[in-house]
């Protein structure tokens, strides 16, 4: 549980100053959010060793059983990631409601994708759609290239929208993060 807020402070803290740092806090444009989890798939799929079987042949056996997989029904029980990310998209849209919508998405193995939270934000009428990652460091290829994918791919049918991907974190203000959340625990 202490791992879900240390990451819920370190993401509110980075959209909070991002969108600062932009000058959107308070001037009228309407900015939507994105928050970008990996996903996990749900304990209780009955196709689960199916799905790991076949993930990566794109078959359209494959591809069925991976949108049933993204459309399962999810809880604490079944998916506890799925839960905690969950928690951190509902407290972020309580504390932040500069935000003119806040959505959320998912990498893989759960929905929405990237591609449909696009089109879901986009139909708020914002003037910029930020999305952001949980997975903060460099180096993964969901950051570094799907989600961008994704966005570009979106971005390619709907030129009209501003889209911008709020990644990479500074590695320093990471580093930064840890040093204060560690120092928490010192004078416990």
């Amino acid at each position: 549980m202490k791992s879900y807020k240390t990451l819920l402070y370190f993401l509110i803290t980075g959209l909070f100053l991002y969108s600062n740092l932009l000058g959107m806090a308070g001037d009228g444009k309407k900015v939507s959010v994105i928050i970008v989890g990996h996903g996990a798939p749900a304990k209780d799929f009955p196709k689960l060793k199916e799905y790991f079987k076949l993930h990566d042949s794109h078959t359209p056996e494959a591809e069925e059983i991976e949108n049933e997989l993204r459309n399962w029904p999810r809880n604490e029980e079944n998916d506890p990631y799925w839960a905690g990310f969950m928690k951190i998209v509902e407290i972020f849209k309580s504390k932040f409601q500069n935000f003119h919508s806040v959505h959320y998405a998912f990498n893989e193995m759960c929905a929405p994708t990237v591609g449909e939270a696009l089109k879901k934000a986009s139909e708020d009428k914002p003037d910029l759609i930020l999305v952001t990652s949980i997975m903060f460091t460099p180096g993964g290829g969901h950051s570094e290239k799907d989600i961008p994918a994704a966005i570009e791919m979106f971005q390619e049918e709907h030129p009209e929208i501003k889209i911008e991907y709020a990644w990479p974190y500074s590695q320093e203000s990471l580093a930064n993060f840890i040093n204060s959340h560690l120092l928490r625990f010192i004078d416990k």
